[in-house]
Protein backbone atom coordinates (compact mmCIF):
# COMPACT_ATOMS: atom_id res chain seq x y z
CA UNK A 1 0.00 0.00 0.00
CA UNK A 2 1.28 3.38 -0.72
CA UNK A 3 1.07 6.17 1.60
CA UNK A 4 1.00 9.71 1.10
CA UNK A 5 3.35 12.30 3.08
CA UNK A 6 1.60 14.82 4.41
CA UNK A 7 4.96 16.95 5.11
CA UNK A 8 5.77 17.69 1.79
CA UNK A 9 7.15 21.39 2.37
CA UNK A 10 10.37 23.09 3.35
CA UNK A 11 11.38 22.52 6.90
CA UNK A 12 12.32 25.90 8.62
CA UNK A 13 16.42 24.84 8.48
CA UNK A 14 16.37 24.49 4.53
CA UNK A 15 14.87 27.89 4.71
CA UNK A 16 17.16 29.87 7.18
CA UNK A 17 19.93 28.34 5.09
CA UNK A 18 18.48 29.29 1.90
CA UNK A 19 18.22 32.91 3.23
CA UNK A 20 21.57 33.41 4.39
CA UNK A 21 23.53 31.89 1.82
CA UNK A 22 20.90 34.96 -0.59
CA UNK A 23 22.15 37.33 2.14
CA UNK A 24 25.76 36.40 1.51
CA UNK A 25 25.35 36.34 -2.32
CA UNK A 26 23.47 39.98 -1.81
CA UNK A 27 26.60 41.76 0.32
CA UNK A 28 28.88 40.52 -2.17
CA UNK A 29 27.22 41.50 -4.84
CA UNK A 30 25.47 44.65 -3.97
CA UNK A 31 28.81 46.84 -4.13
CA UNK A 32 29.20 45.88 -7.52
CA UNK A 33 26.32 46.88 -8.57
CA UNK A 34 26.09 50.03 -6.33
CA UNK A 35 29.53 51.09 -7.99
CA UNK A 36 28.16 51.38 -11.56
CA UNK A 37 27.06 54.44 -10.90
CA UNK A 38 30.21 55.62 -9.99
CA UNK A 39 31.98 53.76 -12.44
CA UNK A 40 29.61 55.53 -15.21
CA UNK A 41 29.75 59.08 -14.23
CA UNK A 42 33.91 58.84 -13.63
CA UNK A 43 33.33 57.52 -17.52
CA UNK A 44 31.40 60.57 -18.43
CA UNK A 45 34.26 62.33 -17.00
CA UNK A 46 37.14 61.24 -18.32
CA UNK A 47 35.68 61.17 -21.56
CA UNK A 48 35.01 64.81 -21.88
CA UNK A 49 38.43 65.31 -20.15
CA UNK A 50 39.87 63.77 -23.11
CA UNK A 51 37.25 65.62 -25.72
CA UNK A 52 38.37 68.82 -23.63
CA UNK A 53 42.43 68.02 -24.36
CA UNK A 54 41.92 67.21 -27.70
CA UNK A 55 39.74 70.84 -28.10
CA UNK A 56 43.10 72.48 -26.48
CA UNK A 57 45.20 70.88 -28.61
CA UNK A 58 43.65 71.50 -31.84
CA UNK A 59 42.95 75.02 -30.82
CA UNK A 60 46.94 75.80 -29.52
CA UNK A 61 47.63 74.33 -33.21
CA UNK A 62 45.40 77.00 -34.99
CA UNK A 63 47.46 79.91 -32.66
CA UNK A 64 50.80 78.65 -33.72
CA UNK A 65 49.64 78.28 -37.72
CA UNK A 66 48.06 82.09 -37.02
CA UNK A 67 52.13 82.83 -35.99
CA UNK A 68 50.70 83.39 -32.12
CA UNK A 69 53.58 82.41 -29.19
CA UNK A 70 52.84 82.20 -25.31
CA UNK A 71 54.36 84.91 -23.60
CA UNK A 72 55.16 85.77 -19.77
CA UNK A 73 53.57 88.69 -19.64
CA UNK A 74 50.53 90.41 -20.79
CA UNK A 75 51.17 92.60 -24.19
CA UNK A 76 50.85 96.14 -23.82
CA UNK A 77 48.22 95.66 -27.14
CA UNK A 78 46.05 93.80 -24.31
CA UNK A 79 44.77 90.47 -25.54
CA UNK A 80 43.05 91.62 -28.80
CA UNK A 81 46.07 89.77 -30.60
CA UNK A 82 45.16 87.08 -28.86
CA UNK A 83 41.28 86.70 -30.62
CA UNK A 84 41.29 83.89 -32.91
CA UNK A 85 38.42 83.34 -35.72
CA UNK A 86 37.41 79.52 -35.45
CA UNK A 87 34.57 80.46 -37.88
CA UNK A 88 31.45 79.25 -35.51
CA UNK A 89 32.85 82.42 -33.57
CA UNK A 90 35.70 84.01 -32.37
CA UNK A 91 37.27 83.27 -29.05
CA UNK A 92 40.14 85.21 -27.25
CA UNK A 93 43.27 83.10 -25.87
CA UNK A 94 45.18 83.26 -22.64
CA UNK A 95 48.48 85.01 -23.64
CA UNK A 96 50.27 82.69 -21.33
CA UNK A 97 49.55 79.58 -23.16
CA UNK A 98 47.34 79.96 -25.90
CA UNK A 99 44.74 78.20 -24.57
CA UNK A 100 40.72 79.35 -25.04
CA UNK A 101 39.97 81.30 -21.98
CA UNK A 102 37.40 79.95 -19.75
CA UNK A 103 34.89 82.78 -20.52
CA UNK A 104 36.65 85.22 -23.00
CA UNK A 105 35.49 89.00 -22.89
CA UNK A 106 36.53 89.51 -26.19
CA UNK A 107 35.74 88.16 -30.00
CA UNK A 108 32.23 86.44 -29.55
CA UNK A 109 32.89 86.19 -25.79
CA UNK A 110 32.19 82.72 -26.61
CA UNK A 111 33.09 80.35 -23.21
CA UNK A 112 35.25 76.70 -23.52
CA UNK A 113 32.06 74.69 -23.88
CA UNK A 114 30.98 75.94 -26.70
CA UNK A 115 33.83 74.26 -28.32
CA UNK A 116 32.85 71.16 -27.20
CA UNK A 117 29.67 68.88 -27.34
CA UNK A 118 28.42 68.22 -24.22
CA UNK A 119 25.99 65.68 -23.13
CA UNK A 120 22.66 67.51 -21.51
CA UNK A 121 22.22 64.58 -18.98
CA UNK A 122 22.30 65.93 -15.40
CA UNK A 123 25.43 67.81 -15.65
CA UNK A 124 26.05 70.88 -13.98
CA UNK A 125 28.74 73.92 -15.07
CA UNK A 126 29.74 76.90 -13.80
CA UNK A 127 32.27 79.13 -15.52
CA UNK A 128 34.18 82.11 -15.03
CA UNK A 129 37.35 83.98 -16.81
CA UNK A 130 39.88 81.32 -15.36
CA UNK A 131 37.42 77.65 -14.34
CA UNK A 132 35.16 75.94 -16.59
CA UNK A 133 33.60 73.25 -13.99
CA UNK A 134 31.31 70.29 -15.60
CA UNK A 135 30.50 67.57 -14.00
CA UNK A 136 27.62 65.78 -11.43
CA UNK A 137 29.06 67.37 -8.15
CA UNK A 138 30.31 70.78 -8.80
CA UNK A 139 30.76 73.03 -6.09
CA UNK A 140 28.13 76.35 -6.05
CA UNK A 141 30.74 78.90 -5.93
CA UNK A 142 32.35 77.96 -9.24
CA UNK A 143 35.92 77.81 -7.32
CA UNK A 144 37.76 74.40 -7.59
CA UNK A 145 37.61 72.08 -4.19
CA UNK A 146 38.84 68.44 -3.60
CA UNK A 147 35.19 67.30 -3.00
CA UNK A 148 32.58 66.24 -5.64
CA UNK A 149 32.42 64.68 -8.74
CA UNK A 150 33.42 67.39 -11.67
CA UNK A 151 36.22 68.65 -13.95
CA UNK A 152 38.46 71.70 -13.35
CA UNK A 153 39.68 72.98 -16.54
CA UNK A 154 41.98 76.50 -15.26
CA UNK A 155 43.22 78.37 -18.92
CA UNK A 156 45.36 80.43 -16.78
CA UNK A 157 47.50 77.74 -15.55
CA UNK A 158 50.98 77.52 -16.78
CA UNK A 159 53.03 76.53 -19.10
CA UNK A 160 49.83 74.89 -20.32
CA UNK A 161 46.42 75.21 -19.31
CA UNK A 162 45.01 72.01 -17.03
CA UNK A 163 42.32 69.88 -17.09
CA UNK A 164 41.96 67.95 -13.56
CA UNK A 165 39.03 65.20 -12.63
CA UNK A 166 37.56 65.38 -9.14
CA UNK A 167 35.77 61.86 -8.57
CA UNK A 168 35.72 62.42 -4.64
CA UNK A 169 31.79 61.70 -4.66
CA UNK A 170 31.25 60.04 -7.69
Amino acid sequence: MNTINPNKGFTLIELVIVIVILGVLAVTAAPKFINISSDAKIAVLNNIAGNMESTITMVQAKAHINGLTSTSVNPDSGQSNFVIDFGFASSELHFSNLCPESRAEMGDAVDFFDFLELPEDGLERRIDNQYSLIGYDVPSSGTPTTQGCYIIYDSFATPNCTIEIVDINC
